[in-house]
């Protein structure tokens, strides 16, 4: 997996069933004096934002500037207006192609800084794919799978990749530490006046940035962890809600049929998985199965945590509004991590909320066709 971006649109075409109502392009066109916040399928921002930002959506563009902070969630977003303050992003894939006036922190597939790119506070930045090209005041701290640095970092600098590559614009005006199966790279004419070192430490980060173990393992990568599940329910949650809802309308009867189907999900998936793979013609489909797949086991908890909730409101008849079952999974997404890092019985006990949680949406699909076809 190195892009979320494939991961993301695979979940959204599976989980598009009944959303199609929800479905909303929103232009906002009119200086705003407030904190603002939005959610829909295509979100452009071509006024003012005088207070914070926060956007989920599919295709997020921000082409005017905000005062504030501003926060993202999404397939896809593209920053070319001015931030004012701080900007945390949970996305697929996202360009800038403006000025930050304080720190970025982003979480993504794929992340590329232009040219025009200026952050003034530090860049702390988890993603797939890496490219700077613009300048960084602060502090680097990068964790990637591909990076390449071709723009000016001034302060210090951590850089952890499978595959670093260092541009001919690059510039380093403090101490670089970095890891990358290569151990040795080439930083070119880039180091100006400082030095560039192999940490073998830094080997045990990547290693704590696994699938398995993120956000699991130090106070730092849980705050990382809390803000990175709170962007992703916001998003789901901005997108298929009607999906969680009409899902949790038919779950107290069917539990146990659920966690059949959801069963059936976990272990039909990789059989079918391997057997496209074995077909020459069918390794498109396997790759993109396989992300949606992963997707799937690595968000699972947080799927899991809204359909709980939904279900909760659902059976207690609360009037729980957007933010307020947003916020409620999110208390529930950290209530099943710490459970499922219980040694044995957290394992079990993920296998059992995958079933339920997957099987619960099968089963909506299925009747939502049987019912088309009787209409």
């Amino acid at each position: 997996m190195k892009t979320l971006a494939i991961l993301i649109i695979g979940l959204f075409s599976t989980l598009s069933f009944g959303q199609s109502e929800d479905k909303e392009d929103i232009l906002i066109n009119k200086i705003q004096q407030d904190d603002t916040y939005r959610a829909g399928e295509t979100i452009k921002v071509n006024a003012a934002i005088q207070g914070d930002l926060v956007i989920a959506g599919g295709n997020l563009t921000v082409n005017d500037s905000v005062n504030g902070d501003l926060t993202a969630a999404g397939g896809e977003l593209f920053l070319n207006g001015y931030i004012a303050d701080d900007v945390r992003v949970a996305v697929g894939r996202v360009t800038i192609d403006s000025e930050i006036g304080d720190d970025l922190v982003v979480f993504g597939g794929e992340v590329i800084l232009t040219e025009n790119a200026v952050i003034h506070g530090n860049l702390n930045c988890f993603a797939g794919n890496i490219e700077i090209n613009g300048k960084i005041i602060g502090n680097l701290n990068i964790k990637g799978a591909d990076v390449l640095i071709d723009g000016t970092i001034q302060e210090t600098s951590k850089i952890i990749g499978e595959d670093i590559t260092i541009g001919s614009n690059a510039k380093f005006y403090k101490e670089v530490e970095y890891w990358t199966n290569d151990r040795e790279i080439d930083f070119k004419e880039s180091l100006i006046n400082t030095e560039a070192q192999f940490n073998e430490d830094l080997g045990e980060e990547k290693s704590q940035f696994s699938l398995t173990n993120f956000g699991t393992t130090s106070l730092k990568l849980w705050v990382f962890y809390i803000l990175s599940a709170f962007l992703v329910i916001l998003v789901l949650h901005a997108l298929f809600k009607n999906a969680f809802s009409n899902a949790a309308e038919g779950f107290e009867n069917n539990w146990l049929k659920s966690f059949g189907y959801g069963l059936m999900y976990l272990i039909g998936i990789p059989l079918l998985i391997i057997l496209a793979l074995l077909m020459i013609i069918g390794i498109p489909l396997g790759l993109f199965i396989t992300t949606i797949f992963i997707f799937s086991l690595l968000f699972g908890h947080l799927v899991a945590a809204l359909l709980v909730v939904y279900y909760l409101r659902y059976r207690n008849k609360k009037n729980w509004g957007f933010w307020g079952i947003t916020l409620l999974s999110l208390l529930c997404a950290i209530l099943l991590r710490v459970l499922t890092m219980i040694p044995f019985a957290g394992i079990l006990l993920s296998v059992v909320i995958l079933s339920i949680t997957y099987g619960a949406l099968t089963l909506k699909v299925i009747q939502s066709k049987k019912q088309l076809v009787k209409n």
